[in-house]
């Protein structure tokens, strides 16, 4: 695993793809991975082709019993097509909050980019590119543009503003991370200043999976997540610090800060509770 070496370029990164609305306010929001995406349009593309051949039959079916004109018949057929392709994902994605049958399968849900509920003419925008961009084009477009999105969004996600996330994760064992013993007494006298949300999320999801990542992106990872913290610690760790120790000793070590300022904080309101009640006061 890499260390840190003294040559090494120090720059601060701070994009990252979360969910901030105009206020400023991180969403805590994961979009959806390619693919769930996927998973989730096949079982309702089953569905919909499901509905569309049963319609068409029962259509067909109608026509020979009661000998329909040609031109209601071709308008009952596009009346069909248009329910199946557009009315049932608009239907479900208003009755059911941004799911459908394949996101509820999967634990999805359509929101805004704001992380609102989705509107009914945004659904009714998705459902009409679905048509070009998966019907159409046998989901070439759809699955080019997922692919090549950061956060795995088609066309019409790009159109009418909102994104699929993952509502429904399995749940990660609640874990304490502690500070490394050889950095112990270099990290208790550092300065270890307060670090940004968006850092600190991405540290503490990053170190419970480490283990579970490709080797090369596990490097890569933890070194983006060192070049982006060494500005807020002084001094640097000892040379040959492996990355990720450094990183847990720094989540470690401002936790145990934030805890013991929390803990002084509480222990000054409750003595000036205490001085307050023992007031006596006149009538």
């Amino acid at each position: 695993m890499a260390t840190m070496g003294s040559a090494a370029p120090v720059t601060a990164r701070t994009d990252r793809d979360a969910l901030i609305t105009g206020d400023a306010v991180l969403l805590d929001l994961r979009p959806a991975s390619f693919a769930a995406r996927m998973l989730s349009a096949a079982i309702d593309g089953a569905l919909q082709l499901g509905i569309l051949i049963v319609c068409t039959v029962a259509v067909a079916w109608t026509a020979a019993r009661a000998d329909l004109d040609e031109g209601l018949i071709a308008a009952a057929i596009v009346a069909v097509s248009v329910a199946a392709y557009v009315g049932y994902p608009v239907l479900c994605e208003m009755l059911l909050q941004g799911r459908s049958v394949g996101r509820i399968a999967m634990g999805t849900r359509v929101v805004r980019d704001d992380g609102g509920p989705v509107h009914g003419r945004q659904s009714l925008l998705r459902a009409v590119m679905a048509m070009l961009e998966i019907w159409s084009t046998a989901g070439s477009i759809a699955l080019t543009c997922a692919v090549i999105d950061r956060k795995s969004r088609r066309l019409g996600d790009l159109l009418a503003g909102t994104l699929v996330i993952q509502e429904r994760m399995a749940a990660l064992e609640p874990r304490r991370t502690e500070v490394p013993a050889r950095l112990q007494e270099w990290v208790a006298a550092a300065d270890v200043g307060r670090l940004p949300l968006t850092l600190m999320q991405d540290i503490r999801s990053f170190l419970p999976r480490a283990d579970r990542i490709n080797p090369e992106s596990r490097r890569q990872l933890s070194r983006d997540l060192l070049r982006r913290t060494l500005p807020h610690v002084a001094p640097a760790p000892p040379p040959g610090t492996v990355p990720e120790e450094f990183l847990a000793a720094v989540i470690a070590e401002r936790s145990r800060r934030d805890e013991e300022r929390l803990r002084r904080a509480q222990g000054r309101q409750e003595e000036l509770a205490a001085e307050v009640r023992a007031v006596r006061f006149s009538a």
